[in-house]
């Protein structure tokens, strides 16, 4: 048995990560398969590269198998995906902790996607670990959007690593919810 390594992308997972988001995108899923989760992105791996350069791509490697990842994005980073501008437009009305979002230091958390045959073995949480630690001396916060047609990842967030849900916010007809995590330990 292997020991799962948690550890940030190398040039050569990139080809790996692209791989498993394309295995996971809605229009590569059955129904079933959707209610699991799903991934809406669609990067290729200069994309990774320059998101991995930015600020990181934290990966769970299960001896030579990508097993999942986790992209991570300052908010400043530009071009922006349409739905990341949304989410970063809604940030004026939206508060953590007392505080406005525009006062804190946030970067985008996402997206993140976990093999089917590594599901419920605990690696988001390990993932979400070294996310923190990772990003805890530059962000206060951390912010994710969730496709309100996967339920299942909203759980896994606020019920499984205790993300706190926003004000949802809509983009090009569609709705998401706004989660968000402190840093902090």
């Amino acid at each position: 048995m292997t020991i799962m390594e948690i550890r940030l992308a190398r040039s050569e997972d990139y080809p790996k990560i692209v791989r498993l988001q394309l295995q996971n995108t809605p229009d590569q899923l059955s129904a079933d398969e959707k209610k699991q989760g799903f991934v809406v992105s669609s990067m290729n791996e200069q994309q990774l590269a320059a998101i991995n350069q930015a600020l990181g791509i934290v990966v769970a490697v299960d001896g030579e198998q990508l097993a999942g990842f986790v992209c991570m994005l300052p908010s400043e980073t530009q071009p922006r995906h349409p739905v990341v501008e949304a989410m970063l437009a809604s940030f004026g009305q939206q508060q953590f902790e007392g505080r406005s979002l525009q006062q804190l230091r946030v970067f985008v958390y996402g997206p993140v996607c976990i093999g089917r045959q590594w599901r419920g073995q605990g690696i988001l949480q390990k993932l979400f670990a070294a996310v923190k630690t990772h990003a805890r001396a530059s962000y206060d916060l951390g912010a994710a959007f969730i496709d309100d047609r996967n339920p299942h990842s909203l759980a896994a967030h606020v019920q499984g690593l205790k993300m706190t849900a926003l004000a949802p916010f809509s983009c090009q007809q569609q709705n998401y919810q706004l989660v968000v995590f402190s840093t902090a330990a």
